[in-house]
């Protein structure tokens, strides 16, 4: 008799969103049959390939595919469109949020960024959300709970630019009560422009980014740190290939590295307890022997990992109590009460550090008002539109940076219909035309097309020819 086997729910369906409409993976059968405007296919294979690509994370190629296999084993007599047609579906609802007429109010509290991809542009992304509709969730921003307010491709920017792009945005919210932001060089220096004309806006320091700041300042100086960081590289590169590849540690950024800390502390800690049982060697088939030959170093970085397990608790603690509680008026003395108490005179000053930085930006808040203090949603956005682009956001900006519309926000089934009767193709491509010109693919297709017609190679012969 087979063993038994624990099985797995599937999850459940979004619940529908409180304002009526249905969540976009809700589609039914019946709306197969609701024509929309100007719109070959009906909006049940509109929407049913729409919740493929957003909330089952299918490729464009894949969706036809399997929305074809769907229909036929539920014996629904439906057509399905082409990849190309649904990477069209998907632009005119990112512009059609991106358009839609937003409310004026003076609680808007702007989360911006930059992101960079292959090419000449670099596009500055505005979420927003208002201070009351946080409030009323009372928890972790989510995609859906913010709203595009600008999405801004430029080949150059600066402050000044930075700061137009800001002023511009206004016209769509009103002036926000603050903007939250990793402080890169261009937005800290737009956001500075901004508040000289609009005093009453906040700016807001990502807490990620403060404490990468913070832990880089505090392990940079640390001799031993450095050592086991390239000890660490090296075992990698010596197991990766091998029967211990499974005890490989994890991929360091070369980029932003001390934002990820706890990732490889985990792995050194997990390791050292693999280190010090027999009994789980032998449970998972590993040979002793070899893995104390290639791992046994760990062993002389054992008090060296606690110091840095301590800091990394603690910018942890931090960034957990900002992004659920935000920046208010006690941030600075719940916080101090909250994190542990370190031993070491590294994580005691690192502990130090973060409730001076909560002090200070309290400054900038109102007696009855929490702001913002993490920028990770917007973050979380970017890393999402590149997933939906796939292979194109390797090539530089193309219109399916206006997806990123589309990743935000309430979408529901009356939204996607909203968006296609709305928001026709031509605005779309009128929106590429005049925001992102001649693209990386576009100037690569008549690179070949001009070696094409100017050096078509001769025929190779054979020599018996």
């Amino acid at each position: 008799m087979a063993p038994d086997v624990q099985e797995e729910c599937l999850p459940a369906l979004p619940a529908a969103p409180t304002d009526g409409g249905r969540a976009l993976p809700a589609v039914r059968p019946e709306d197969l049959d609701v024509h929309v405007a100007r719109q070959q296919f009906p909006l049940g294979v509109v929407a049913g390939s729409l919740a493929l690509v957003l909330n089952g994370g299918l490729h464009l190629r894949q969706v036809p595919v399997v929305l074809a296999m769907f229909w036929q084993w539920c014996g629904v007599p439906a057509h399905t469109a082409s990849s190309y047609t649904v990477r069209l579906w998907l632009l005119r609802l990112g512009l059609y949020q991106l358009s839609r007429p937003k409310e004026q109010a003076d609680d808007w509290m702007w989360i911006i960024d930059h992101t960079v991809v292959l090419g000449p542009h670099k596009c500055l992304i505005i979420l927003a959300i208002r201070q009351s509709a946080w409030d009323a969730e009372d928890r972790v921003l989510s995609h859906e709970d913010v709203d595009l307010i600008d999405l801004v491709p430029v080949t150059q920017s600066n402050g000044e630019v930075v700061y137009q792009q800001l002023e511009a945005a206004t016209a769509k919210t009103g002036v926000p009560r603050s903007i939250t932001s990793d402080h890169g060089s261009d937005l800290r220096c737009g956001i500075e422009f901004f508040r000289d004309a609009h005093p009453q806006t906040g700016s807001l320091y990502d807490i990620k980014h403060k404490t990468a700041c913070l832990l880089k300042h505090a392990l940079e100086g640390d001799a031993s740190w450095k050592v086991f960081v390239e000890k660490t590289n090296h075992f990698k590169q010596q197991v990766s290939l091998t029967e211990l590849a499974a005890l490989a540690p994890p991929q360091q950024r070369s980029k932003s590295r001390y934002m990820n800390l706890d990732v490889l502390t985990t792995w050194a800690r997990r390791q050292m307890k693999l280190l010090d049982s027999s009994k789980a060697m032998r449970a998972a088939g590993l040979n002793r022997q070899r893995v104390e030959e290639k791992l046994g170093w760990l062993r002389s970085f054992t008090p060296h990992l606690r110091r840095w397990e301590e800091l990394v608790a603690l910018a942890g603690g931090a960034e957990h109590y900002v992004r659920h509680e935000g920046i208010h008026a006690r941030a600075s003395t719940d916080l101090a009460e909250r994190l542990p108490k370190p031993a070491t005179p590294a994580a005691k000053r690192l502990r130090k550090d973060l409730i001076k930085f909560v002090r200070e930006q309290e400054q900038q808040v109102r007696d009855d008002e929490r702001l913002l203090g993490s920028s990770e949603v917007v973050e979380s956005v970017i890393g999402k539109l590149k997933e939906v682009s796939g292979q194109e956001g390797r090539h530089g900006f193309t219109g399916m940076v206006l997806s990123l519309g589309a990743l935000v926000g309430k979408t529901t089934v009356e939204t996607v219909q909203a968006a296609l009767e709305d928001t026709p193709v031509d605005a779309v491509w009128n929106w590429c035309r005049s925001h992102l010109g001649p693209t990386v693919q576009s100037l690569r297709a008549r690179i070949r097309q001009a070696l094409n017609l100017e050096q078509k190679p001769p025929p190779l012969l054979l020599e018996n020819e």
